[in-house]
């Protein structure tokens, strides 16, 4: 009975080439991708390669602080963003001065500023390894910087928020 039976035997044919060309073809890209060096990052904005780190000195100011929270300030020490935890690197200079804000007077409608009662402005140099491009400046954390964001900072025993008042090369 099995006499009867057709063998079914494979031919190789057009179709079959071009899938099996197809496989090793992907197999040799994915192994070129994981196995080969990586690329050099590139900014999604910008499309460009990103730099090899350099450093990065810029100048925060903690506003309307309390002289307590202000005497924990040290230089030295390292610096986090409040809510996701991400390194902005170490504090070089600390100056302590009294807080002022802007008020109007109301009689005349000049504006000046006038000292905040029991309250201190904490300005601090931070330096921090960072990437540079045409559109942003990174810190090796992932942590983007620019002069008049707002940041929340987070230090050994304090925390604070304020503003990033200036940006440099290092």
């Amino acid at each position: 009975m099995r006499e009867n039976q057709k063998k079914i035997k494979w031919k190789l044919n057009l179709f079959d080439i071009i899938l099996i060309a197809v496989v090793l073809v992907a197999a040799g890209a994915f192994a070129a991708i994981k196995l080969g060096s990586s690329p050099s990052p590139v900014d999604p904005v910008e499309g460009t390669p990103v730099q090899t780190p350099q450093s990065v000195r810029y100048v925060v100011q903690l506003e309307q602080v309390l002289p307590q929270t202000a005497e924990l300030v040290e230089e030295g020490q390292h610096l986090y963003e409040r809510t996701k935890k991400e390194d902005m690197g170490v504090i070089e200079t600390v100056e302590v001065t009294a807080a002022r804000t802007l008020t109007k007077n109301e009689l005349d409608g000049t504006f000046h500023f006038v000292e905040v009662p029991d309250r201190m402005d904490v300005t601090m140099t931070l330096s921090s390894p960072a990437t540079f491009s045409d559109s942003a400046i990174v810190l090796a954390s992932g942590l983007e910087v620019r002069a008049g964001s707002s940041v929340r900072v987070l230090g050994p025993g304090y925390y604070g928020s304020g503003y990033v008042l200036q940006v440099e090369r290092g």
